[in-house]
């Protein structure tokens, strides 16, 4: 085969000087170079001559890691930073896993270095590596690469990732015992652009203070009018098409745009009570409504208001329906929104423990019943919508004794499960109700004040949690 090949290149030269021979006289050197050329790669071959230009590079491209005494290593992902030098898994290892055995290491390089030397940080030891001996990675390895024609070298620092938390465990945090360093008997915080406000009852009347949302410690007074020589529901302010509202307890309704400035809006309904929002879906031609408990004469029935201020009456609102105490919560499913409404007292202040849902606002069914549910009857709950599941947490039962329970479900409010251990409120946490309850953009869960029984104060203190994996970083 050799021989033929090389017969084959001598003919093909023979032609090519004939060919020179007949050329022009100024043109035959540059027909003689070509011919160079041409015989150059016929004996080269083209994969020598492109391996020739991998000489002075010495870059890794792949690299994975392989143990048979480490669970799921040979899956882990990792990446190449060939800016920076790095090599990581962007997804980190589960918690527990250990690295205590000496794993392969599997590197492929983009041209043929001359050699590579580690640093194996867990060890101290550095040496020559013949790319098969097993690596030490419980902490970095530094990889130090030269290329064949000793031109170039290129540094990577390699490390796994593991999570340090149990990705499914709570973190707590008491964030300050003195929010506003005073005594209230009632208060609720909302979130309001870029503040949290709180709204006080204290001995002197209803007070509003305001703190940024990233601090949450220094609580300022700020001016409040309207909303003297009345007593309000202040658990039921509800936001509703950028304006807020809160029912007064002899039936009025109070407006304002700014939480600060307060008035009564004529001609409404009697509300007994403000139950939260429905919000539209275009999809669906269905519109935002907030939704109320109102009374006619000596009935109560469900009713929503539209952005136009316009009330519309629904069904009879059963008499075991919650009047106060209760929370509520919304959550969207196959294009419709849903308001769950759960526990509190009905309008002869008897206790309950039934989740209530809507999708309009004018009726209401059941999502539990008394006696298919484990939560015990109580008032003051926090209910919200976190981690794409419903969590009640607390609240205060007959005997007027407050929980620290944390109850969730999965299925929109219909079955229910105590929370285990890796979700449990710490020790130093005092069972309470009637606590704000506020998600943040960072998925903290927020528990501004509450009381521990129902003609106790409020608790002057913020406590705030997240489920660990909630806070991981790619």
């Amino acid at each position: 085969m050799e021989l033929n090949f090389k017969a084959k290149n001598v003919s093909t030269f023979v032609d090519l000087l004939s060919m020179i021979v007949r050329m022009k006289k100024q043109n035959w050197q540059l027909w003689l170079l070509g011919c160079c050329v041409f015989l150059m790669s016929s004996c080269l071959g083209t994969d020598e001559i492109g391996d020739s230009l991998n000489d002075s590079n010495c870059l890794i491209s792949t690299f994975q890691l392989l143990s048979d005494s480490v669970t799921g290593l040979e899956n882990v992902k990792f990446t190449i930073d060939q800016v920076n030098g790095l090599i990581y898994n962007a997804d980190s290892m589960p918690y527990g896993t250990e690295l205590r055995w000496k794993v392969v290491c599997k590197v492929s390089f983009e041209g043929f270095p001359s050699a590579v030397e580690v640093f194996q940080a867990a060890t101290g030891d550095s040496a020559g590596w013949n790319t098969t001996d097993s690596l030490d990675f419980s902490n970095f390895v530094r990889f130090d690469i030269f290329s064949l024609d000793q031109t170039n070298s290129k540094r990577y620092f390699a490390q796994v990732n593991i999570h340090q938390q149990v990705p499914d465990s709570m973190s707590w945090q008491w964030f300050s015992n003195r929010l506003l360093g005073k005594t209230v008997q009632e208060q609720q915080v909302i979130a309001y652009d870029q503040y949290y406000l709180m709204f006080a009852r204290a001995a002197s009347g209803y007070e509003l203070y305001r703190t940024p949302q990233n601090d949450k410690r220094t609580w300022i007074p700020i001016r409040l009018s309207g909303l003297n020589g009345k007593s309000f529901n202040l658990n039921q302010i509800t936001k509703f098409e950028d304006v807020y509202y809160m029912p007064s307890s002899d039936g009025g309704l109070y407006v304002s745009e700014n939480c600060q400035d307060w008035t009564p809006i004529g001609q409404t309904p009697v509300v007994k009570s403000l139950l939260g929002v429905v919000y539209g879906n275009q999809t669906v031609k269905t519109q935002n409504v907030m939704c109320a408990v109102i009374q006619e004469g000596n009935t109560y029935y469900f009713a929503t208001m539209d952005a136009d201020n316009q009330w519309t009456r629904g069904s009879v609102a059963p008499a075991t329906f919650p009047i106060t105490g209760f929370g509520s919560s919304t959550y969207e499913a196959a294009f419709y929104w849903h308001l769950l409404v759960a526990a509190g007292k009905d309008r002869n202040s008897n206790l309950s423990n039934v989740v209530w849902e809507t999708m309009d606002g004018l009726n209401w069914v059941k999502s539990t019943n008394e006696s298919n549910t484990i939560i015990e009857k109580r008032e003051g709950i926090m209910l919200t919508n976190y981690d794409d599941q419903l969590f009640m947490i607390g609240g205060i039962n007959a005997s007027n004794t407050a929980s620290k329970e944390i109850y969730y479900s999965k299925d929109r409010g219909i079955t229910w499960s105590l929370a285990d251990s890796m979700l449990y409120l710490p020790g130093a946490y005092r069972p309470r109700g009637y606590s704000s309850v506020i998600v943040d953009k960072n998925n903290f869960l927020h528990l501004f004040g509450g009381k521990e029984n129902n003609s106790a104060n409020h608790l002057d203190e913020l406590w705030s949690g997240r489920i660990n994996r909630l806070g991981f970083k790619p």
